[in-house]
């Protein structure tokens, strides 16, 4: 796919930072990250969050996303979509070629 080749064109130092941070040490979810000196959560992000992960997502694991919802501060709608990456999000309800689950901010297991 042609976006595979679209680079994010961060600066390396920007770079190093955000995976450091945000995957490595996953400090902005344990509210530890550090910018400008002030300290940042996704528990500060308080305005509503509409989450959705698709069920075979190999970009965003659906149980990554779910796990990740439980993290922010504020009103979070999570949907999971049936299918992949692409076709979880492209395919309307109405088409009924795919299902989707909605039940606002996730509680629980996963699984369950």
């Amino acid at each position: 796919l042609y976006w595979n080749a679209d680079s994010t064109r961060m600066a390396a130092a920007n770079h190093s930072f955000y995976l450091r941070n945000c995957y490595l040490e996953n400090r902005l979810s344990q509210g530890e990250m550090e910018l400008a000196g002030r300290v940042v959560s996704l528990k500060d992000v308080t305005i509503p969050v509409y989450n959705l992960a698709s069920k075979e997502d190999h970009i965003a694991p659906a149980l990554s996303v779910f796990l990740g919802s439980k993290y922010f501060g504020g009103e979070v709608d999570y949907v999971l979509a049936g299918s992949g990456h692409i076709a979880g999000v492209v395919n309307p309800p109405a088409a009924q070629k795919y299902h989707y689950w909605t039940g606002g901010k996730p509680t629980g297991d996963f699984n369950e």
